[in-house]
């Protein structure tokens, strides 16, 4: 009786911890709960749930290239004549390192969203990826004291019933898909992520980089319902690793 009482009582407090965890939190932090009150009378829409994204494997829609700048625009000919001679072009994901931003949310593989007080994350199965979305009114750390990750650093504001994201702090190292398509280590990525309908929504990408772009590029992703027995699978390339390197270089040091 005394270890059910024990059990009882500690299941009780942690309950009573969470609800005033949840009730000291301010209006912003609690704002992001899906059907919480927005401004205007709206409602946080409810994104939670896995998604699988509609498009192909292609970042650029068109099948054109981004508005490169005339030094991008040659390494990304470059690279693309050494594929057509067979030649291995880069793909930095065949060596099992992180797609990044905003490869990421370009994926095959599902993605998984959990909305909580302050944070909107995306949890993708490639490369068993999470992305950390701030929705508590923070701002992006001093440049000085930032350090360039594959994702970037995210903030995000609701706009109606529209998030708006912005991510900064992403390494230059990555590339936009597995065509030779690359930027610079000062691209920022402004997010537009909608609800459609009650099973889709769609995220308009708005990708500015000063170094490698003549303005910004805009691409917009789409996203279904997966079905209800879909789960994020565990994802481990280490050992599907593969040396994949830029024209000229030697495969092996």
């Amino acid at each position: 009786m005394k270890a059910q009482w024990n059990t009882f009582r500690s299941v009780s407090l942690l309950r009573a911890a969470a609800l005033f965890g949840l009730c000291c939190l301010g209006p912003a932090a609690q704002a992001q709960l899906p059907g919480s009150a927005l401004p205007g009378g709206a409602r946080v829409p409810d994104f939670s749930g896995i998604w699988e994204r509609v498009e192909g494997i292609r970042f650029a829609t068109d099948g054109k290239p981004p508005p490169y700048t005339p030094a991008f625009k040659a390494k990304f000919d470059a690279a693309v004549a050494a594929r057509a001679r067979g030649e291995e072009v880069l793909d930095p994901t065949s060596r099992c390192l992180p797609p990044g931003m905003p490869r990421v949310m370009n994926a095959t593989y599902p993605i998984e969203v959990l909305q909580t007080p302050g944070r909107f994350t995306v949890i993708a199965e490639w490369s068993s990826q999470v992305r950390r979305i701030f929705t508590d009114g923070r701002k992006h750390p001093p440049e000085e004291e930032m350090d360039a990750t594959f994702n970037g650093h995210s903030i995000g504001h609701w706009e109606g019933t529209t998030l708006v994201v912005d991510t900064i702090g992403i390494r230059g190292d990555t590339s936009f898909d597995a065509s030779p398509l690359t930027h610079s280590d000062q691209m920022t990525i402004r997010e537009r992520i909608r609800m459609t309908s009650k099973d889709a929504w769609e995220d308009e990408i708005t990708v500015t980089d000063p170094v490698a772009l003549t303005q910004p590029w805009v691409v917009t992703r789409h996203y279904k319902r997966a079905a209800p027995d879909q789960q994020i699978l565990e994802y481990i390339c280490e050992e599907n690793n593969r040396d994949i390197f830029l024209p000229g270089q030697n495969k092996k040091p």
